[in-house]
């Protein structure tokens, strides 16, 4: 891989890793399996080391992940809650072992070996035990303050007062879950009101605890499991099997098994003996726990601005289950993209019973030799949609034909007839291809657009599932998104559901929220909006940006930045193609030599009079496919058509645009402790003020901020010239002084 590939394939897993962190930790709706997320993660990882030019100070391979979000109110640790560094290998786990016996100088290493609970991390403050505080782990030393929610748990499942002896000030951690029963029966109630249904308790868990009325968090039974431990005074505890028999005593809800072990062959052995017993516990778990037993070796082991350095999560391999494949049936999504569904013997894996799963797209069905009739393993990992992951050729009928799509639908969509096209899409194996319906019309791509408008992603309209999106396009009451609002309360409450034979009508109660809930949506801004109304190549980020550089729809549909990003692309691609060592191209005389060299001055004028302009500090999300797909579907008669709707409606969704600030332009390099500061308070300062934060030194740096006990970044600066600040002149251009 060339520098400039890895480059660009280091910005994308930025991007693509920080949406699924987004979705697992502030939407509570992961669209990946923790794997396939683990998957990107080490890759990014491994690209930084091979390439540290480009790795960044806010990487996710450096960066706790933040799952802080809107309404709460912020308190600080006592004690930074760090994350966990996760294997899924034994011999990842050794070289854990080995690394500490080198830290430590000693093979005699206690650990306990405890369930990896699948909920939301939680820090608990018991005052002369009396429980104060609930603190999510937001970004480690910060945290939302869930406390209202938190003692919405019974008393009996969670104590506000610790038992026997307790320390004067103490902090407890450990995970809120749902039960998997009480997870169905929310889902039952959902069902019965056509409301879309969860994906799984964690999530589930995880969004209930992030709203903001105690009162429907208290609709839901919440329950809680402790095992870890932050600040404590005074420190009354020398390991973690002692701290486990603490909480105990204290009366609080303890994991219901652990292991205390010597060495790493027994760590292994307590693994495997976790494996067989954890699908009996209340809570969901997806690895298994090493830490070192001792306090005091914890602390000589130390930590990365990350993770501890003692522990490391173990996680198991996802469940899978054999069963035969009946057919394969295929949806059309709000995109128009085909997607075959394998419709199987139903088959019980990860406490459900399975009977659908996805196969991506008809290439991977290819690659995998999958075809109807064959026996098939299923994994369902981390809970997300079930997937087929091989068929067993051996086992196969004989003449069993391959799959193939377009004669299945008979050329045509299976919804509206329409016209279908192979198009490029990204799979789980890099770019492949997809068929896709070219109706924009097409009834189910308006029902999963109009299902996606109302999602909590984009404009969180409570109530309206795919049940309820389905019937209204296929009543045609609602055309465009836009035209939900134009459905009265009372179609709303007598829309029947069901059947005319057996009837299910949504009920006032539902459209009374509804309604409310699409009233509060007109005033969310331009960012929500534009995602919301399923704009192609426009993603979540990519709208967050696009929402913080135009003012409206009316400014962005004629969007000055965006008819740069494609003149930059265009100036770039003519560069590329007419540079001197251009085999596709080549000069054909020195005449043509000349004007090329000519061109070439004014194309690198024009590119720094871009970059420097209206092309300042735009990140690589909002790139020349961005840019060409907005300015086109804006153009097109849907998107004007959309905001036509709009503009009857009223509804004039606002940008959140960022001014310039002091550092718009300025690129940061962080090195050494600073006298007062944390980096990360440095780097959010850096970022609040328009500037970026660089985790190497180039001669585009534009300042090296540097504190005590600096390392080879300082040296590099001074080698390259560039310019070296401590914190007071740091807190002195910041101020513009």
């Amino acid at each position: 891989m060339s520098p400039s590939e890895a480059q660009h394939r280091i910005a994308q897993l930025h991007a693509e890793v920080a949406r699924h962190e987004e979705l697992y930790r502030k939407e509570a709706q992961p669209e990946i399996s923790d794997f396939a997320f683990d998957l990107l993660v080490h890759e990014l990882g491994e690209l930084e080391q091979r390439f540290p030019q480009f790795a960044r100070a806010d990487s996710p391979t450096q960066q706790i992940g933040d799952d802080r979000t809107e309404g709460f109110k912020e308190v600080a640790h006592r004690q930074k809650m760090l994350s966990l560094d996760n294997t899924y290998n034994e011999t990842e786990l050794r070289a854990f072992h080995a690394r500490l016996v080198k830290l430590l100088e000693t093979d005699d290493l206690r650990y306990t070996v405890e369930p990896k609970i699948d909920g939301l991390a939680v820090s608990l403050t018991y005052e002369d035990g009396k429980l104060v505080r609930a603190v999510t782990r937001g970004k480690g030393d910060r945290g939302d303050d869930i406390t209202r929610n938190v003692l919405t748990i019974p008393e009996a499942v969670l104590p506000r007062q610790l038992t026997g002896v307790a320390p004067r000030l103490v902090e407890i951690r450990g995970e809120i879950y749902m039960t998997q029963a009480e997870f169905e029966r929310l889902n039952a109630e959902r069902a019965a009101a056509g409301e879309e249904l969860y994906a799984n308790p964690r999530n589930t868990a995880a969004g209930t605890i992030k709203q903001l009325d105690p009162t429907e968090v208290a609709k839901r039974r919440l329950s809680i499991v402790l095992y870890s431990l932050g600040y404590c005074e005074p420190e009354i505890v020398r390991s973690q099997t002692e701290l486990q028999e603490k909480i105990r005593a204290w009366g609080l809800p303890a994991v219901e098994k652990y292991w205390t072990v010597r060495g790493i062959d027994e760590a292994w052995a307590a693994i495997g003996g976790l494996d067989q017993l954890r699908r009996t516990f209340a809570y969901g778990t997806d690895g298994a726990v090493v830490k070192l037993d001792s306090v005091e070796q914890q602390r000589t082991a130390g930590a990365t601005d990350k993770s501890p350095r003692w522990a490391i999560a173990y996680k198991y391999k996802p469940d899978t289950a054999r069963t035969r494949l009946k057919s394969i049936t295929i949806q059309v999504g709000k995109t128009g993209i085909l997607s075959p569904v394998a419709e199987l013997e139903p088959v019980f894996l990860s406490l459900s019973t399975i009977s659908r799963a996805t196969l991506h797209n008809e290439d991977e069905i290819r690659r995998k030799d999958i075809r109807v009739g064959d026996l098939v393993e299923i994994e369902r990992a981390g809970e997300v949609i079930p997937a087929v992951l091989r068929s067993f050729p051996e086992e196969r009928l004989a003449g069993a034909p391959e799959f193939d799509l377009l004669a299945a639908v008979g050329g045509k969509c299976p919804v509206c007839g329409g016209r279908i096209a192979r198009v490029a899409v990204d799979t789980e194996s890099g770019v492949g291809a997809a068929w896709k319906c070219q109706n924009y019309d097409c009834r189910a791509q308006r029902a999963g657009r109009l299902g996606f408008f109302c999602s909590r992603r984009a404009l969180a309209i409570d109530g309206l599932g795919e049940t309820v999106a389905a019937k209204l396009v296929e009543l045609d009451l609602v055309r465009d998104p836009p035209d939900l609002y134009d459905v009265s309360l009372e179609t709303l409450a007598t829309l029947n559901l069901g059947t005319a034979d057996e009837p299910r009508v949504f009920g006032e109660k539902n459209a009374t929220k509804l309604v409310a809930a699409r009233d509060a949506a007109r005033t969310l801004p331009l960012e929500k909006w534009l995602y919301a109304l399923s704009v192609p190549d426009v993603g979540e980020s990519t709208a967050r940006e696009l929402g913080q550089r135009h003012r409206n729809f009316a400014e962005l549909v004629d969007s000055k930045l965006l008819r740069a990003v494609l003149q930059k692309a265009a100036l770039e691609e003519e560069k590329e193609r007419d540079s001197p060592n251009s085999k596709k191209n080549p000069a054909k005389d020195e005449a043509e030599k000349e004007r090329r060299k000519a061109r070439r001055v004014e194309i690198e004028a024009e590119l720094a009079a871009l970059n420097g302009g209206v092309l300042a500090g735009v990140p690589s999300e909002i790139g020349p496919a961005v840019a060409a797909s907005a300015l086109e579907f804006f153009a097109s008669e849907p998107g004007r058509r959309l905001l036509t709707k709009l503009d009857q409606l009223g509804i004039d969704p606002q940008g959140t645009v960022l001014e310039a600030g002091r550092f718009t332009g300025k690129t940061f390099v962080l090195t050494g402790t600073l006298p007062t500061m944390k980096r990360e308070e440095a780097e959010q300062k850096i970022l609040a003020a328009g500037g970026k934060v660089s985790g190497s030194v180039s001669k585009k740096t534009s300042y090296v901020l540097a504190g005590a006990e600096a390392g080879s970044k300082l040296d590099k600066a001074r080698d390259l010239g560039v310019p070296v600040i401590d914190e007071a002149e740091f807190l002195r251009l910041l101020s513009g002084a």
